[in-house]
């Protein structure tokens, strides 16, 4: 059955579902909510950078999802092996280290604030101890 062509959505679609994919995982790596993927596979166009991150995701080019051809699929025997050899526990692991390159990235910003803060903390306080010497010698001085 040769899906239409013009409905990217449905190509999409077809081509997680080849892959073994839910849709949540997928919402994962497309950064999204699945209720997002969701609404996307229902719509007939979509922009090429959405075309490009999902292609990137099903380990595929946007040429082959915007001509889908399920039979075509199925008589390769070269997606029939990637197909075999889509390994979820590699995906979640690729999942955990982004986000764990962007918790370290967070932390690492988080870290030169609080630094920040305890110079600019510092400073104020050594201001204060100078105005405080100045008052004290103002009132005694009189």
């Amino acid at each position: 059955m040769k899906l239409n062509s013009q409905h990217i959505g449905n190509n999409i679609r077809a081509l997680r579902q080849l892959r073994g994919m839910k849709q949540v995982t997928f919402a994962k790596y497309m950064g999204i909510a699945q209720q997002n993927v969701s609404k996307m596979e229902k719509k007939k166009k979509l922009s090429d950078e959405q075309i490009e991150a999902a292609a990137k995701i099903l380990q595929t080019t946007t040429e082959a999802i915007k001509n889908f051809d399920e039979n075509g699929i199925f008589q390769n025997n070269l997606f029939n092996e990637q197909v075999n050899n889509f390994n979820p526990v590699e995906k979640v692991v690729e999942l955990y280290e982004r986000l764990l390159k962007e918790a370290k990235t967070e932390i690492e910003l988080l870290r030169k604030e609080v630094e920040k803060n305890k110079i600019a903390k510092k400073n104020n306080s050594t201001k204060r101890g100078a105005i405080t010497k100045q008052l004290q010698k103002v009132e005694g001085g009189e």
